[in-house]
């Protein structure tokens, strides 16, 4: 556990990692408050510096019961993509576990292709809880601009799937990539972009494919209009389907072509 002393960094790095604006930075006292009413704060140290966090508390409701509420999973943008916030997402469920708790929810935006690939594919999230503009208006670099909507997602860490996942056993898709009769979206390169050509509602597969751009940082800072259109379709398509009954169960990322190529994958049950 951090010392108080410590809590200053966790502010740092939400401005290192995310490009969070002084107004929306989370406060070192209200994470240390929720860590001594029975929340989690976990850190990630490197040569004795605090590089990332993991923080969430306790919630309750009617649907879930009681459970872990996962909000920060932050890592320094020097260390991101060397597997350490699967590494803190791991801690967490083993301090959950140990706690007696069976479930961990939280929020991602289901156009972040590494979010996704780490939530649904790595960790095995399941969601079918779709939420339009969740924080609102967000000022830091990667939500400028853009409707903040969120998959609201649940982490079944008891779970034989979670534990799969977590062993590395996991269900190769690429059978199914590009099957019309699984495709809920056509796309499209156009000026060096992938854009949304149509969508398709009535799919009745009892597995289908979502495609989202991989590259959603760098089209928030050159092309917003075009993220801004991914927003729009995939918003109609996640909710048509989820009211039918699909769950978002993974995530493939295709890397056959010159440039990479990313799904959801939705199961009706």
């Amino acid at each position: 556990m951090l010392d108080f002393s410590e809590y200053d960094i966790l502010e740092d790095i939400q401005e290192d990692a995310w490009g969070m604006p002084a107004r929306e930075l989370v406060p070192k006292r209200l994470m240390y408050a929720t860590l001594k009413s029975g929340g989690i704060v976990i850190g990630c140290y490197k040569n004795g510096e605090i590089i990332g966090y993991c923080w969430g508390w306790i919630g309750n409701s009617d649907i879930y019961g009681v459970f872990v509420y996962s909000h920060h999973n932050a890592v320094r943008k020097e260390f991101q993509n060397q597997g350490i916030g699967l590494q803190l997402k791991l801690k967490q469920k083993e301090w959950a576990q140990k706690q007696g708790y069976s479930l961990i929810n939280w929020t991602f935006d289901p156009l972040q292709s590494k979010n996704c690939y780490l939530n649904l594919h790595k960790l095995g999230v399941i969601c079918n809880t779709y939420k339009r503009n969740y924080w609102g208006e967000m000022k830091d670099v990667l939500n400028k601009g853009i409707d903040t909507d969120r998959f609201y997602c649940n982490w079944y860490i008891n779970s034989e799937e979670v534990n799969k996942r977590i062993k590395g056993r996991i269900q190769d898709y690429s059978s199914i990539i590009g099957n019309s009769e699984k495709k809920a979206i056509e796309t499209l390169g156009e000026d060096n972009n992938l854009v949304v050509k149509d969508i398709e509602l009535e799919l009745t597969s009892d597995v289908i494919t979502i495609e989202i751009p991989s590259n959603f940082n760098e089209l928030i800072q050159s092309n917003k209009q075009v993220l801004i259109q991914w927003r729009n379709k995939t918003r109609t398509v996640f909710e048509n389907y989820f009211n039918k009954g699909y769950k978002a169960v993974d995530f493939f990322v295709d890397k056959e072509f010159d440039f990479v190529k990313c799904y959801h994958i939705l199961r009706k049950e």
